[in-house]
């Protein structure tokens, strides 16, 4: 009798310590179907926790159950991982409750981009940069996805500085960037057309010929570098210094710094003015060249009546110019 008292006790205590496992236990439960919106699936983003302590809920939020599908796409998990992955969180099966199907659906969110959102995009940073380097341009943009899909989250469209924008055809690089680095890159094919304001040959002139401006039209004219250093602005005083083509141009030939020989307009020896300004004063002096020079350059220019030499830049076949803050 006392041997079976003794066994009844030991059950009810036993039943008693699993009754109270059993309610200590928290449960863990996760719909059919969730969605989520980062790039790995991470147990906190899709589960709901009941009955569970704060220091097991930091534990177990952050249980990361692999990558998550592509933004669109859906991927399936197994009841058996998120089993395996709690375990490893040091947890024992009986201090916790699945409440889920064997297998679950997880969906990225995800938004589209349309293709002519990067196209204005890329037209505007292009734009901006031609406006001061041409007289003209235009630029084609061949985009060739409709929209692209990426994770519903804000984005940043950026142009890569490294990459330099050519006339021509050629590919730009964009990086889609979300938070703050970079989600995906693409290769936009892109065409630019460039024109600059040039003096373009009328006629035939033959080589040696005094460069005139009655023989040169100054017109838009398509170039194939953004900052042709060659070519001549408009107020140019070229035409003044009977300058001779090194070269022949043809009718509708670009004249440029290359097709002329550049004379020296002053040579040692020559006298010349020489204009001093020294902030907003001003004075003129003749003075003696002691070197040769073309227009544009520095020379040394003597003073007769002392002989102090200093440099002054050439103007013209009777000028030099000093120029002092």
């Amino acid at each position: 009798m006392l041997k079976k008292n003794g066994s009844i006790l030991i059950l009810t205590i036993i039943l008693i310590i699993a009754s109270s496992l059993t309610l200590s236990a928290f449960d863990v439960k996760i719909e059919d179907e969730v969605k989520v919106k980062k790039k790995n699936i991470i147990l906190g983003d899709i589960a709901e926790f009941k009955n569970i302590s704060q220091n097991n809920l930091a534990k177990i939020n952050k249980i990361d159950l692999g990558q998550a599908p592509i933004p669109g796409y859906k991927k399936y998990i197994n009841k058996e991982l998120v089993k395996l992955m709690i375990k490893k969180e040091g947890f024992k099966p009986q201090e916790y409750r699945l409440n889920f199907a064997d297998q679950i659906v997880i969906r990225r969110d995800s938004k589209q981009i349309k293709s002519d959102v990067i196209e204005k995009h890329l037209k505007n940073v292009i734009e901006k940069s031609l406006t001061n380097m041409v007289d003209k341009y235009s630029v084609d943009i061949n985009l060739r996805q409709n929209s692209l899909t990426i994770p519903d989250q804000d984005y940043e469209l950026k142009i890569l500085k490294h990459r330099k924008i050519k006339v021509g055809q050629t590919t730009i690089p964009i990086g889609i960037d979300i938070n703050g680095k970079e989600y995906k890159r693409l290769y936009v094919p892109v065409e630019i057309t460039a024109y600059r304001k040039s003096y373009v040959a009328k006629r035939y002139i033959s080589q040696g010929t005094k460069v005139k401006r009655k023989d040169f039209e100054y017109k838009l004219v398509e170039v194939d570098n953004f900052e042709d250093e060659k070519l001549i602005e408009k107020n140019t005083n070229l035409f003044q210094n009977n300058i001779e083509l090194s070269y022949s141009l043809k009718q509708g030939d670009v004249l440029k710094k290359n097709n002329y020989n550049n004379p020296y307009l002053i040579n040692w020896g020559d006298s010349v003015e020489a204009k001093v300004i020294v902030g907003d004063i001003e004075l003129s002096l003749m003075v003696t060249a002691r070197e040769r020079g073309k227009q544009g350059e520095f020379i040394k220019v003597e003073n007769p009546d002392n002989r102090h030499q200093f440099q002054a830049k050439v103007i013209s076949p009777q000028l030099v110019e000093l120029r002092k803050n």
